[in-house]
């Protein structure tokens, strides 16, 4: 079979299986959602998890992707779109604002499925930027609610909202927006959360400002220092592995031709190869090869002309896609974070299987 009838075959494969894998409702999960895990494997710890995170990035890169998918998945994209679009309300800010949360809000229900964290109200985080600024990718919004949220960004900025007691020293005094939406949490700078949210403002046509430049200056300096690669949990502590922080920062390099992030270009371009032939994980390096692609760069093969669906589908589990470093939420317990055994991991299957589909659609093999 051909190049391209294989890549068509495996896509069509690939989104029929991703459509199986969303929710039709039940005990453990919403009707729409995409199901997830959160685990621990040192401790024995997995549990289910029903975040609206993933399903705001699958459906938002199954959209980006659905000009290169054969005819009949095209369709399957816009029927997983419109079921998945029934579960933005369960996540909505508990204020009735435009803002989204991690995990539903009202009642509060985080860490759901365990034993202990959901009984802590410490664990219960705010509306953030990332769940946010994806919901807001996966469905645009109309001009006024895009600059409302540009103003709550600046709200909740370094500088404005209060100052950043812990990141690189040269940027705690730089009008960087924050993680977080929430009123007692801490400053947080994270570089992959940045790209997302950057991403969601060039992509509104929202114009650049002095929060925008200080939050693509820190992006630009978290890859051309090498602290992606070398200290990934101080840069980007809720992705914390190279592979992820490339992918999301290659992804809004991707979207626009932005002077301050050209440095930070030619250093992936420069380093990924490196990276891609390093990283163990099928998945790392399908990252990798993806981001080098989006770049308008070469990636070596990564499939084999045998594999099927089946194949792929078990070499693309145990990536985990963020993480959710316990000890990093305030500063006097920060120091503790790297600790690996206070990091609890996040997989989603459809996720993974997303990636693949993004990797064929981008021209990979």
């Amino acid at each position: 079979m051909a190049d391209n009838d294989l890549r068509a075959s495996l896509l069509a494969q690939l989104v029929a299986r991703i459509a199986a894998l969303q929710s039709a409702g039940d005990q453990h999960h919403p009707a729409g959602l995409f199901p997830s895990l959160r685990w621990k494997t040192a401790l024995g710890y997995r549990r289910e998890d029903s975040n609206g995170f993933f399903t705001s990035l699958i459906v938002f890169t199954l959209r980006e992707i659905q000009g290169q998918l054969p005819a009949t998945s095209q369709a399957v994209v816009d029927s997983i779109a419109a079921k998945a679009r029934a579960i933005y309300p369960l996540y909505q800010s508990k204020s009735g604002l435009d803002t989204y949360n991690f995990y539903p809000p009202r009642p509060g229900q985080h860490f759901p499925h365990g034993y202990l964290l959901h009984r802590s109200r410490h664990f219960a985080a705010p509306d953030d930027l990332d769940s946010t600024s994806l919901a807001y990718l996966a469905y645009p919004r109309p001009a006024a609610q895009n600059q409302w949220l540009k103003a709550k960004l600046q709200a909740h900025a370094n500088t404005v909202k209060g100052w950043a007691s812990t990141g690189p020293a040269a940027f705690r005094h730089k009008k960087i927006y924050s993680a977080w939406f929430g009123e007692r949490m801490p400053i947080d700078m994270d570089a992959s959360t940045l790209s997302n949210g950057l991403l969601w403002v060039v992509r509104s046509g929202l114009p650049l400002n002095e929060f925008d430049e200080d939050s693509l200056a820190f992006i630009n300096w978290v890859i051309t220092s090498g602290e992606y690669r070398r200290r990934p949990l101080d840069v980007s502590a809720y992705y914390a592995t190279a592979p992820l922080i490339a992918y999301h920062v290659g992804r809004l390099l991707a979207e626009a031709d932005l002077p301050p992030l050209a440095e930070a270009r030619a250093t992936l371009l420069r380093e990924l190869p490196a990276l891609l032939a390093e990283s163990p994980h099928f998945m790392d390096k399908i990252l990798a090869a993806t981001t080098l692609r989006r770049l308008g760069a070469d990636a070596p093969p990564l499939l084999a002309a045998g594999w099927t669906l089946a194949e792929l589908e078990a070499r693309s589990r145990g990536l985990y896609s963020c993480i959710a470093p316990l000890l990093n939420y305030y500063p006097q317990t920060r120091w503790l974070a790297g600790w690996r055994l206070s990091q609890i991991d996040w997989e989603c299957p459809a996720h993974s299987l997303t990636l693949l589909a993004e990797y064929l659609a981008l021209g990979g093999r």
